[in-house]
């Protein structure tokens, strides 16, 4: 018997979706799910190790995270599920963050708490990331995309067998799309939903807000650091998988305006439990001071070009230029290589087509140079990388990526980056200590100009006091008041 491809199309569809259908607790609806609650914990539990490691360990401040599990406990109780079990763990990471895992299992970084201006606004957050969990949004997207290897495999076949091209290539774009992040329509849901938990939990709606314009502030102030218009934050393209930021303010202020206009924001116990906080970079993960990165676990050091931001990622220190220049450093094991011109053209780029490969020797330490081409999203780009070997099990990386015709005109400092990389100091290890978040009480005669002035970071002083504090260019502060410094 010969099956059409509308038949096998229908009969798989049919079967999954018989077996498929799930009312999640949060919203009432049926959706799409193939995972039921065991494997939904089994999955948050497994993940949970790996999202620890990926974001720089839980922060070392018990007492910080039980401040943010009781937040989250409070929501939990007047949420659709109030016995259900929730995890919730304050990550050591200086990025601006939150996830949620199926499980309950929920995060937000020390960036984020950072950035937060009261216990009402993370609560908004927190609420945020139950949504998900009881949308059941995460297994929805794991579903999705394990039905659509499925297809993708049944597609691929009829299309090879009925001789109609790119259908398997189709398929393989729907699951690359379903292994996004969240959906647009599923963070408006747990907006919602979050809006919702944090109302019924006895704090103000209007923090929901309040926290979106936050994260929409500080979206345009790293634009601004990186380059680029501020404006851009609020572009989305056709495989944007988040809401714009602006659209998400303006349907929580119409939602917001529709609920009770009171409820606690909490700001005196929330800052009183982030003064003291680490702010940026962790010691443990090396710290970038203006235009160079020091790591004493690494006894590393390097400097990077004016007009370049750097940035200590999670994997890679990265820095960037506004005319789309970018360097990136990293690590990797020596894998018993000795000779570096080797571990270039055989370990680390094997298919690359090299040119000018040679050795060098930076600061006592073996190291080969080569240069090849590659792609990015704005098109061709040349590329200069350089394997520094840093002890006998270790080799450091600096890959150097240029846009056409721009690898000539910055081979000087190009080079100076290559060989600022040495060994700390004992000044340099001196001076190497975290930057804290302290609270400080607005006192006659301050401005925004002078406390920012007397802050820790380098550039970009006044607009990030502002980010921190929830100021608007050209607002005043009021005496008394208590905002954010960065100090050193």
């Amino acid at each position: 018997m010969t099956v059409t491809r509308r038949q096998a199309l229908a009969g798989l569809t049919a079967s999954l979706a018989l077996t498929s259908c799930q009312v999640a607790p949060g919203t009432g609806k049926s959706g799409f799910n193939l995972l039921n609650e065991d494997d939904e914990r089994k999955l948050g539990r497994d993940t949970h190790p790996q999202i620890v490691k990926e974001f720089g360990g839980i922060h070392d401040d018990p007492a910080l995270g039980a401040y943010v599990a009781g937040i989250g406990h409070r929501l939990v109780k007047v949420c659709e599920t109030p016995a259900a079990q929730f995890r919730f763990t304050v990550l050591n990471s200086p990025i601006v963050n939150a996830m949620a895992l199926p499980g309950g299992y929920i995060y937000v970084t020390r960036g984020l708490l950072a950035l937060t201006g009261n216990e009402a606004e993370i609560a908004g957050v927190v609420g945020h990331e139950i949504g998900h969990v009881l949308a059941r949004h995460t297994a929805e997207r794991v579903s999705q995309a394990q039905a659509t290897n499925v297809l993708s495999g049944v597609l691929g076949v009829i299309g090879a067998v009925a001789g109609i091209p790119g259908v398997g290539d189709v398929a393989q774009m729907g699951a690359g799309a379903y292994l996004q992040s969240f959906s647009r329509d599923q963070e408006t849901e747990a907006d919602h939903l979050g809006l919702r938990y944090l109302s019924r939990a006895g704090w103000h709606p209007h923090a929901m807000v309040s926290m979106l314009e936050r994260l929409r502030d500080q979206a345009r102030l790293e634009a601004l650091m990186a380059g680029r218009s501020p404006d851009s934050v609020d572009k989305m393209d056709f495989m944007a998988s988040h809401p714009r930021t602006i659209d998400r303010v303006h349907a929580a202020m119409t939602e917001a305006a529709g609920a009770a206009p009171q409820g606690a924001l909490g700001m005196d116990p929330f800052l009183d439990r982030v003064d003291g906080l680490v702010y940026g970079d962790d010691v443990s993960q090396g710290v970038v001071r203006d235009r160079v990165f020091l790591h004493p676990g690494l006894d590393l050091r390097f400097e990077v070009p004016d007009g370049f931001r750097l940035v200590n990622g999670e994997k890679a220190v990265v820095a960037s230029h506004a005319s789309g220049a970018g360097i990136v450093f990293d690590g990797a094991p020596a894998r018993g290589v000795a000779d570096m011109a080797s571990y270039v053209s055989r370990v680390w780029l094997p298919r690359s087509k090299l040119e000018g490969l040679n050795s060098l020797d930076v600061n006592g330490m073996p190291a080969a140079t080569a240069v090849t081409t590659g792609r990015n999203r704005q098109g061709n780009v040349q590329v200069r990388v350089v394997a520094i070997r840093t002890d006998v099990d270790h080799i450091h990386r600096f890959t150097f990526v240029m846009p056409p015709n721009q690898m000539a005109a910055m081979s000087t400092e190009l080079k100076r980056t290559t060989y600022s990389l040495r060994r700390l100091s004992a000044d340099d290890r001196a001076g190497i200590h975290p930057w804290r978040l302290r609270i400080h009480r607005v006192q006659p005669g301050d401005t925004v100009e002078s406390l920012a002035n007397r802050m820790a970071p380098g550039q970009w002083k006044v607009e990030l006091f502002q980010v921190l504090n929830g100021l608007q260019p050209g607002e005043k502060l009021e005496q008394g008041r208590r905002v954010k410094v960065v100090r050193g």
